[in-house]
């Protein structure tokens, strides 16, 4: 594993918006609230017509813009019976595409949109910055490639410095909060250690191979990914890494971890995928298993045979 990932969600599921207004009617954006909450409708429309699929062209917009008012008005509005809708119209392995099934599978899709949105502003305290009625005009409109009244790269600069800036400050409040924490160490680079179970073993240098177990959550407290679910999921284990290829985080924090030992370790946004994720601090629960020189614990790729030039 060159490094800490996210798990993919299955594709019909990962999508994002409340009520929309009476088709021909002026939209005025008149301040900033007004744009980035448009801003954000588009481009979270960019999770169905940017998903690839196949069928895209056959979907009801209009039956996904209903979903969607539902599900922004409530995140369990998409439920296990919508799910199984959805595998209904897109069959279980997502290679059939059963037009019985259309408008409810269109207005469930619409409904994980709607309630995927709600639940993920909410979890950032960001619900009281965003117009969902405005949000839906904006998804709807993208929808539809009536999206003009934005241009495209102020819509992104828009969204791209204001999840930014939450996440600056939901994790200055995160490690504020980590250094007050019982059985911590703050190092210079910012990093904050929280030692639930002190280690027996040795310490990793920032080049060697480690294995370990984690949970990665938010600065809400959410998890975002775990390898005891991946392992109890897949029945297999997490493969073992080398600190020079994952997270700044991780390569300079696991040095200061004792092999045997419970942590937790606070990483600043710089320190974990910077810009990439729009420097969203993180926290993750680490149960550190073993280390060993670069090559002991990590299995080297086996080389792919070169194609012959024609």
């Amino acid at each position: 594993m060159k490094r800490i990932f996210y798990f993919a969600l299955p594709m019909a599921f990962l999508m994002s918006c409340g009520e929309s207004k009476p088709e021909g009617e002026v939209v005025k954006l008149d301040t900033f609230k007004d744009k980035l909450s448009y801003a954000l409708g588009a481009e979270h429309a960019k999770m169905i017509t940017e998903s690839g699929d196949p069928n895209l062209a056959k979907l009801n917009f209009d039956n996904i813009v209903e979903g969607f008012g539902e599900g922004i008005k409530s995140p369990e509005a998409f439920d296990n019976a919508c799910k199984a809708t959805i595998q209904k119209l897109y069959g279980p392995y997502g290679q059939d595409f059963d037009t019985t099934y259309l408008k409810a599978g269109c207005i469930c899709i619409g409904k994980t949109v709607g309630s995927v949105f709600i639940d993920g502003w909410k979890k950032k305290g960001a619900l009281d910055k965003i117009d969902l009625e405005l949000a839906q005009i904006g998804f709807k409109q993208a929808l539809a490639k009536t999206d003009t009244i934005l241009d495209v790269q102020l819509r992104s600069k828009i969204v791209n410095d204001f999840v930014v800036d939450l996440n600056r400050k939901n994790g200055s409040k995160m490690m504020a909060k980590a250094k007050k924490l019982p059985n911590v160490e703050v190092l210079p680079n910012g990093l904050v250690i929280q030692t639930i179970q002190a280690g027996t073993g040795g310490s990793p240098t920032s080049s060697d191979d480690v294995k370990a177990d984690y949970v990665l959550m938010s600065t809400q407290g959410d998890t975002i990914e775990s390898s005891f679910q991946y392992k109890k999921q897949s029945g297999k284990e997490i493969p073992a890494f080398n600190l020079a290829g994952v997270i700044p985080g991780w390569t300079q924090g696991f040095p200061h971890l004792k092999k045997g030992g419970k942590y937790k370790l606070f990483i600043p946004g710089e320190l974990a995928y910077g810009a990439q994720k729009g420097f969203e601090s993180l926290c993750f629960y680490i149960e550190f298993k073993d280390f060993g020189k670069a090559g002991t614990l990590v299995q080297p790729q086996p080389e792919q045979p070169q194609q012959q030039m024609r």
